[in-house]
């Protein structure tokens, strides 16, 4: 069985077309399994018989601070995990291009997964360290977990500054559909469409887990930049 935290929330309406009909989605609003993932009894319960855990539940704004960040995302995470265990085999983790947002505007070159963080926020700074714990916990328990540094997914392109943030809805739910069954131990990998011009490096997505996105944010007709809405994250303030 696959559990979907933030089951009601932008992302998992974009995958729920695709995922298994046995799925149970866990959220905060009414419409799903009401569960406080906080909480470690309830955390316990959400992981209840589950094969698989998408973690998407987080607070995803840019603008937050770094102590909202970390109560939402990253403790949420450490909760969750403590209670997915050894009993749980495959955890994905919904994690951001933020985690490497500094990057951005620095040349050219294609920003490798494999590059220190360069988090250019507090939510990206969470989401470093989301996938820390991720690290940790697939090495603890010897269990898969993936963390996806998920573009700008359920978004209109409105635009021209997010472009190479773009993650089509059908590349989502193919990148989320590979990382659920790919044979990986742990990985960190950019969910971002095939943009151009590019700035995320999906190689190793594509190599470790057959992802092979189509869409191209350069074939939609996309307004220049306009103010820049969140001033506590630098990827484009």
């Amino acid at each position: 069985m696959l559990i979907v935290t933030g089951g009601l929330g932008r992302v998992a309406t974009v995958l729920r077309p695709v995922l298994p009909p046995d799925t149970r989605l866990v959220d905060a609003r009414p419409g799903a399994e009401h569960l406080e993932l906080s909480d470690p009894d309830q955390a316990a319960e959400a992981v209840r018989d589950a094969d698989a855990v998408l973690h998407l539940a987080a607070n995803p704004s840019p603008g937050q601070d770094r102590a909202t960040a970390w109560r939402a995302n990253v403790d949420v995470t450490e909760v969750l995990l403590r209670a997915c265990g050894d009993r749980v085999p495959r955890i994905v983790l919904a994690s951001s291009v933020h985690a490497t947002g500094w990057y951005h505007g620095a040349g050219e070159e294609l920003i490798s997964p494999e590059w220190t963080p360069r988090p250019c926020c507090a939510y990206g700074d969470s989401k470093v360290a989301v996938e820390d714990l991720g690290r940790r916990h697939a090495e603890r328990h010897g269990v898969s977990v993936v963390c996806l540094r998920l573009g700008s997914t359920g978004y209109p392109l409105l635009e021209r500054r997010y472009a190479s943030m773009q993650l089509f809805d059908d590349d989502a739910r193919a990148l989320v559909l590979a990382a659920l069954t790919a044979d990986v131990r742990f990985g960190v990998y950019f969910g971002v469409s095939a943009n151009t011009p590019a700035r995320w490096d999906t190689a190793n997505a594509r190599t470790d887990l057959g992802y092979e996105p189509v869409g191209d944010s350069a074939v939609l007709d996309v307004p220049e930049d306009g103010p820049y809405p969140f001033p506590g994250c630098r990827m484009f303030g």
